[in-house]
Order: structure tokens, then sequence, then C-alpha cells
């Protein structure tokens, strides 16, 4: 069986908090990433990302946050 899976990393320096809230927060998002946000991420809830760029949409569930440690989604 074959997995699909992105892992991404990089080096911030920047304070953790400031950092983990704007990864969640699409009023930043969608400033760097993509165009529209349905909200911000939080646990067992579903979001609609879109890049108007595109013109594609994205659903992911939000699997797991665990405040300036981990976020963890996968698309729907």
């Amino acid at each position: 069986m074959k997995t699909n899976f992105a892992k991404a990393e990089m080096f911030i320096r920047k304070d953790v908090t400031e950092v983990f809230q704007s990864i969640i927060d699409p009023a930043t998002t969608t400033k760097i990433w993509f165009t529209k946000s349905s909200g911000k991420l939080e646990k067992d809830k579903n979001i609609e990302w879109e890049w108007e760029m595109y013109n594609h949409k994205v659903n992911v569930e939000v699997l797991e946050i665990i405040d300036n440690k981990k976020n963890c989604f996968q698309r729907r």
C-alpha cells in the first residue's frame, strides 16, 4: 500500500508563539501561502483553503493542535 505524505521543515528566527500563530491563523497565512481560508486551524475542524490564482481549493481536516509545538492536518 502506497501512502502519500509531505513533510516540510524550515529554520525561522522568530519567537515560537509568533510563528505558530501565523501558521494556524488565516489572517497571516493568506498573505504567504493560500489566498482564502474558511477559518483558523482548530482540532477536529474542517477547513477549506483556496489558491485563487490557480482556481484550486482543498478541504483539510485538522487532526491535532498542540499550542506552540505541533499542528497536524490532512487533505479530505
